[in-house]
């Protein structure tokens, strides 16, 4: 990947955050009930997965309960850029089925959070590619989408992917350059992060 599109991907990774909420410092309190806080969920995260290193973690349920945790994750040699979120929008339980309308809401929400975003920016442009449901293991699917696009000059593309994580809404974005020196293939790491989360 070239030196110029390294900036291009840290800022792609701040706009994904900031779709989730603001910037803030400091463990979430977990809520009680039947599913895992969120300090035991973020936990659950592992350090590599997928070719993918984790990075920052940016906690929003202080000042806005309901969005949750965002963790950073960055591909090798930063070829890739990742921001996974884990959040209930004040919802008590979180359905895991890929079908379930609280699913499907969710999901078609971050897309039009994704494009909307691009749209407010004169250096960004982003359409909506074909939607999926990538299959994990012994659980649930991912409803994914790929979205492609350009930022300033650069071509990028990301696959944004929403599903259920014990009680919780699971969002993982991923974003790379669309020419890469090193290709590196989003799936195994979206998929490592979907089995890591729900424990």
């Amino acid at each position: 990947m070239s030196r110029a599109a390294l900036p291009v991907l840290a800022a792609l990774v701040g706009l994904a955050a900031c779709a989730e909420g603001p910037n803030t410092a400091g463990p979430a309190t977990g809520r009680p009930g039947s599913r895992p806080s969120l300090e035991q969920m973020a936990g659950r995260l592992p350090a590599e997965v997928g070719a993918f290193t984790r990075g920052e973690t940016t906690w929003h349920e202080r000042d806005r309960p309901g969005f949750g945790v965002a963790v950073d994750y960055a591909g090798p040699a930063r070829s890739a850029v990742s921001t996974v979120s884990l959040y209930d929008r004040g919802e008590a339980m979180v359905p895991q089925e890929v079908s379930s309308a609280a699913i499907q809401r969710e999901f078609n929400a971050a897309v039009q959070d994704a494009l909307a975003v691009a749209d407010q920016r004169t250096s960004q442009r982003i359409t909506e590619g074909v939607r999926s449901e990538i299959a994990v293991p012994g659980q649930a699917a991912l409803q994914c989408v790929d979205l492609r696009g350009t930022y300033g000059r650069a071509q990028v593309q990301t696959l944004l992917c929403v599903g259920g994580a014990a009680g919780r809404y699971l969002k993982v974005q991923v974003t790379s350059p669309v020419r890469q020196v090193h290709p590196v293939d989003p799936l195994p790491f979206v998929v490592g992060i979907a089995q890591a989360a729900r424990g």
